[in-house]
């Protein structure tokens, strides 16, 4: 009897073990680390453990899911925002329909299993190397030749503001490109070689921008003189300076017309305005080459000069957060 109870656990303990899928008894034995990036992710519920999952597995590429996400919609709204160049190019093409939406690339996941004893759910994410090297690969491919055009469009053209705004958008998708390449390197350490002549082009960028830009000169026009709106124009002044230009108050290369708009509306609360800012450059000759517009939403105070101050604070922060870097 003694033996026959003894037998009856045995098997009992070898039935629910053998619930346990293989990847979470051996999962050296099914995702061998040789192959394969993988990480078992634990939670209370099935999408908790597949988010702790996702989460080491970030861990492996040393960053966090949201550095390769932004970089992505930074590159996405150049492609967007972008009607002047190379809209036949198929490789520029390619980037627009890369998924914001996607921190790594060829993630998958096991399914789900729930420890009946505990309530705990785990979930194994895993990448197999060669696939996503060859995504990753793809991908660097596609933005390094949108770079290149780029860089070249710039050599290229005479106007020295359009060139420097072209290696802008280099510059803003060659940081995805090199956030990728961190990532396939990562995964396969020895194809560091592979990319050394793109990580030089990477790094050459920012030089070329900034030596056009040191003998390129603004002067900053005010269409409105009313005193209330000083502020801008020495906000329009520190964003030319941080972005490396200089500004001149004679004989300068290129004019900054600000233009300013501000609707009054008077209400039992008390006085508000609708503040609008519409900026443009133009070079020696009055030919437009970049323009900025924003209407902001209204702002009110006890009196006029009260909203007219909220007002020109809201311009300031929108001029130093996206003036020159749209």
């Amino acid at each position: 009897m003694k033996r026959f109870l003894l037998l009856s656990v045995a098997l009992i303990g070898a039935l629910c073990f053998a619930d346990v899928p293989a990847w979470l008894k051996k999962p050296e034995k099914e995702f061998p680390t040789a192959a394969y990036i993988r990480a078992i992710g634990e939670g209370d519920s099935a999408k908790a453990a597949r988010a702790a999952a996702l989460s080491d597995i970030s861990l492996f590429f040393d960053t966090k899911t949201e550095v390769i996400t932004q970089a992505v919609k930074q590159s996405g709204a150049v492609i967007s925002g972008d009607t002047s160049f190379f809209e036949s190019n198929h490789s520029y093409q390619q980037i627009a329909q890369i998924s914001s939406e996607a921190e790594f690339f060829c993630v998958n996941f096991t399914e789900p299993y729930r420890n009946e004893k505990t309530g705990v759910y785990s979930v194994l994410a895993y990448i197999n190397k060669k696939e996503a090297a060859q995504v990753y690969t793809a991908r660097i491919n596609a933005l390094m030749d949108s770079v290149n055009a780029y860089r070249t469009y710039a050599k290229g053209e005479k106007e020295p503001f359009r060139a420097v705004q072209a290696l802008q958008k280099a510059q803003v998708i060659s940081s995805l490109a090199g956030n990728y390449i961190k990532a396939e390197t990562t995964i396969v350490p020895q194809d560091a070689q592979k990319f050394q002549r793109d990580l030089q082009t990477i790094a050459l960028i920012p030089a070329e921008r900034a030596a056009l830009k040191k003998n390129m000169t603004f002067a900053i026009t005010m269409n409105q003189k009313d005193k209330r709106f000083d502020p801008i124009f020495s906000t329009v002044a520190a964003v030319l300076e941080k972005q490396g230009y200089a500004y001149s108050v004679s004989d300068a290369q290129y004019a900054v017309i600000v233009d300013i708009s501000c609707a009054e509306e008077s209400y039992d609360a008390g006085m508000f305005v609708r503040p609008s800012v519409d900026v443009l450059i133009v070079d020696a000759n009055g030919a437009g080459l970049y323009t900025y517009s924003k209407a902001l939403p209204r702002t009110g105070g006890k009196s006029i000069d009260q909203a007219y101050t909220r007002a020109v604070v809201k311009i300031k922060q929108d001029l130093e957060a996206h003036f020159l870097e749209e």
